[in-house]
């Protein structure tokens, strides 16, 4: 059970940290510190709604408790456990712009629906800006509280992902180095605090 979770937990890590560098790359471009160069008279407002498209539809998959969904919060419960309470309290704060979020993924963001519900969705984005902000700000707070817990909560994730990276070097299945999962903060051994690399 321990081991299944932590596996899933791995594939979590890499969607949580490409969701963070998501973010990254989104608010540079909001901020207009990052100009996109563009030949077709595209500005950068443009480009932030596009990217702003792939963000919370990423969000949606990692919230999202169907059985197509990684369920971030059942699974930081169950691995986190001394933070069931913080966990819990975040869901109750993001559960309310969930409806949207996920609407606008499954109409406007991964997939596109008839033109009246693909529009209506991106609308009901705009008009649920502020619902929507507070919820990913509050998910990512929450995301760096728990990164910064694997140490001490999460002794065996160094083990997890080098017995992983065993696993599939011996199956001679796809090559993944372990350099790969250093840079997704996941293969350095547990130390009491990360908070250098946040």
């Amino acid at each position: 059970m321990r081991k299944s979770a932590l596996r899933r937990y791995l594939v979590l890590r890499v969607k949580l940290i490409e969701f963070l560098d998501l973010n990254a790359v989104w608010q540079s471009i909001n901020s207009q510190q990052f100009n996109v160069p563009n030949p077709v008279g595209r500005i950068p407002s443009d480009f932030a709604a596009a990217l702003r498209t792939v963000q919370l539809s990423w969000f949606a998959v990692l919230i999202d408790k169907s059985k197509d969904g990684m369920d971030a919060i059942k699974l930081w419960i169950e691995l986190f456990p001394e933070h069931k309470v913080q966990i819990e309290d975040v869901w109750t704060q993001i559960e309310s712009a969930w409806t949207t979020i996920r609407a606008f993924r499954d109409k406007a963001g991964f997939h596109a629906d008839k033109p009246m519900a693909f529009f209506k969705a991106r609308n009901d984005v705009l008009l649920e800006r502020q619902s929507i902000d507070a919820a990913i700000k509050k998910f990512q707070d929450l995301l760096r509280v728990l990164l910064k817990a694997e140490a001490k909560e999460l002794p065996d994730l160094y083990q997890a992902v080098d017995d992983f990276l065993d696993e599939l070097e011996e199956k001679n299945q796809l090559k993944y180095t372990r350099g790969d999962f250093k840079r997704y903060l996941m293969l350095n051994p547990p130390v009491a605090d990360t908070s250098t690399v946040l």
